[in-house]
């Protein structure tokens, strides 16, 4: 299954929407293979009639991790569809959605324009502008249900800014304001999960972020822009170092999630963290090594 939609890729590094929290869809069973593509699916539907058609190209697997551990901590009542998509016009595809699908949809829409705003800002492309104003009144509409979590975004994009402006040489403070930004994300309800649901959230976005720049290390090296790790390698860290570390940040997002009373849906997350996530880590271990 391949990476989710991105169209957001500038020439600074500002890192939001991923789609590398996959699943190992070889090793799930049919019926997990089911549910976890109806809830993409799912996912792609709401995004469309909460935030507009062109709102779906925000579509990540990301949040379909999200979508599924929500729900399965919360089990809110779920309501399938059985039809064609854009996407799919002549053969019917099974989809789901939850009060935990509209969550993501809305935050989808709310990276994806914030994304192309800050692109905008940094390179005054065109195209970027173009893309933040096609998504502006379904994302507007997003943020205004969800205002604390937009704003938590638009300061995460700040700080990475200044981060990248000072050129700063550690990649730990972009990868901790990711992370408190991937806490914020995850902590949908203020109640006795709230800790673990953040705690995990902060790891997955450590763990997001210096992937993504392990990803873009060679390219950037070339191009000559700002990458988190080059000041680490430079000073004698590896490119195993910065695997060893990527392990130890998705382990812990596994052990906070494990925490947590998960029945339906367990299976597939338990696949996402402790197979699928690898199969990423392998490809940039192989790819960039």
């Amino acid at each position: 299954m391949q990476r989710g939609i991105d169209f957001f890729a500038g020439q600074g590094y500002n890192p939001l929407m991923f789609g590398y929290i996959l699943a190992d869809t070889g090793t799930l069973t049919p019926a997990q293979l089911d549910r976890y593509k109806a809830c993409y699916c799912g996912l792609c539907r709401c995004i469309g009639s909460r935030c507009g058609q062109l709102c779906r190209m925000s579509l990540t697997y990301d949040m379909v991790f999200l979508t599924l551990l929500l729900g399965s901590l919360y089990e809110p009542r779920e309501e399938e569809k059985l039809g064609p998509c854009l996407i799919h016009p002549l053969r019917k595809r099974r989809s789901w959605q939850s009060e935990a699908t509209e969550y993501a949809a809305d935050l989808s829409a709310i990276l994806s324009r914030q994304n192309c705003l800050d692109d905008w800002k940094d390179d005054r492309r065109l195209l970027r502008l173009g893309e933040a104003a096609l998504l502006r009144r379904g994302a507007e509409a997003a943020e205004e249900r969800l205002p604390r979590k937009a704003a938590a975004v638009r300061a995460c994009l700040e700080e990475l800014k200044e981060i990248e402006a000072r050129e700063e040489t550690s990649p730990d403070p972009g990868a901790s304001a990711f992370g408190r930004l991937m806490g914020e994300l995850f902590l949908w309800r203020e109640d006795r999960w709230a800790d673990t649901l953040r705690a995990a959230g902060e790891h997955m976005g450590r763990f997001l972020y210096l992937l993504d720049a392990l990803e873009d290390l060679d390219a950037d090296r070339r191009s000559g822009n700002y990458n988190p790790l080059a000041g680490m390698l430079e000073e004698g860290a590896t490119r195993e170092d910065v695997l060893d570390i990527l392990v130890n940040q998705i382990a812990s997002c596994a052990a906070m999630v494990d925490r947590l009373p998960l029945v339906q849906d367990a299976e597939i997350l338990r696949n996402i963290l402790y197979t699928g996530v690898w199969s990423s880590l392998q490809r940039k271990g192989d790819t960039s090594g």
